[in-house]
Order: structure tokens, then sequence, then C-alpha cells
């Protein structure tokens, strides 16, 4: 992940400056990746709905893009955002040099949104990963290809927007007072500040559930490269 380019009227720097909704959202709206993602999201969704034709392979791009969101995140947060200093992944892809920037200072927002070319690499990789598990379904389903496959894209984005919103606000000084995202926020706070390899969802904790990574706070011993990522 790369570093977000600030630009003079990005301030706060520090996400524990954003106190409300409205603070969070104003910086939101002023930074790289929120404004490639809502761009692509609206011009995919106006093509889904000129494009028509609603059918069953629309409710079942919603079902598994639901489904599988909080393990694609673990996945990838373990996997790619905290691979090892001296795998290939990070030798070759460097997939997880931004995140250790992240997590050495974890409200730094520069850090915790992505970059203008790290949004755009994400959606090229979610049309392909949608692809993957979209076009053989409809086949099965004997649902409309195109139509079905542009759905699963507008939902991929939407998901990748939302969880750049989730990531800012659950680092902001705001506490959120819905239920669900008051608990994504104080896993998420475990996550940097008590141990690393535990709390790995953002935007959901069914794969923390799912792979055991959910424990209660007492559980888990503090961990001595939380910030370091080892």
């Amino acid at each position: 992940m790369a570093r977000d380019q600030t630009t003079a009227e990005s301030v706060p720097a520090s996400a524990t400056e954003l106190s409300t909704l409205g603070e969070i959202w104003s910086v939101f709206i002023r930074r790289s990746s929120p404004r490639v993602l809502m761009v692509a999201a609206l011009l995919l969704l106006i093509a889904r709905l000129v494009v028509g034709d609603v059918g069953r392979g629309d409710l079942a791009a919603l079902a598994v893009t639901l489904g599988l969101t909080g393990t694609v995140e673990w996945v990838i947060h373990k996997f790619l955002l905290h691979a090892p200093a001296d795998s290939l992944r990070m030798r070759k892809l460097k997939t997880g040099t931004g995140h250790r920037q992240h997590h050495l200072d974890p409200n730094d927002i520069d850090w915790i949104l992505l970059s203008r070319v790290d949004a755009i690499t994400f959606l090229v990789a979610l049309a392909a990963f949608s692809a993957l598990w979209g076009l053989p379904l409809f086949v099965a389903l004997d649902a409309n290809i195109g139509p079905s496959y542009l759905s699963a894209l507008t939902l991929a984005c939407l998901g990748l927007a939302h969880y750049e919103w989730t990531h800012l606000m659950v680092h902001a000084r705001y506490r959120p007072r819905l239920a669900f995202y008051a608990s994504l926020a104080r896993h998420h706070r475990l996550h940097h500040f008590r141990n690393e390899g535990y709390w790995l969802g953002v935007t959901s904790n069914s794969g923390d559930r799912l792979l055991g990574t959910l424990p209660a706070k007492g559980d888990v011993p503090l961990s001595a490269t939380a910030r370091s990522l080892g």
C-alpha cells in the first residue's frame, strides 16, 4: 500500500483529530481513494441500471459478496499485508510495505487510506476475483452473465469504498453509536494496540469468527510487535 498524497486542504493529518461524522466525511471526500471508488461505483451502478434485466444472478452476487467479505479481508490482511519482511510477497510485490507504516503510526491518515494507484489496483483485482467466482456461478444458475457480473463488480466496488470509510472511522476519535460499528472499532484497536495476530477484519468479523482470531481481549497476550509487525 502506497502513501496517499496529502493536499494542502487535506488536514488534519491524524485521525485522532476527527471527533464527528461530519469531520470524518470532510476528510474522506478529499482523499484520493474515496474519490476513485465513489466515481467508479457510480459509473458501474449507472451501467447496471441501463442494462436492466434484474434476476437471480443479482441476488446471488449480493449473497456471495456479503458472505465472502469477512474471509477475503482476513486472507488479504493475514497473508499480504502482514507478509514477513523476507517473504517473496514483500521482496517482489511489496504487499505489506505501506501496512507496516500504518502499524508504526496507526492514526496517520495518509497511511489509513489507499493511494489513488492502490485503489485502482484493487479495483482491477476485484474485477478479476469477481469473474473467478461469479462467471461459473452465473452459468450454473442459468443467469444472464453480463448484468449479473456488473452487479457483482458494483457490489465489490461499494464494498471497497465501505472498507475505506470504516477504516478511517474506526481510527478517529469519534466513537460509533451503532453496535455493529462500535464492535468493529473496538476489535480494530485491539489489533493495533494489543496483538496484531488477531482481529483481522475491518468491515466484518465473520472471517475472524470462522478462522479463530476473535478472542476476548483478556485471552490474548500483549504483543511486543504490534507496531513493528516483527
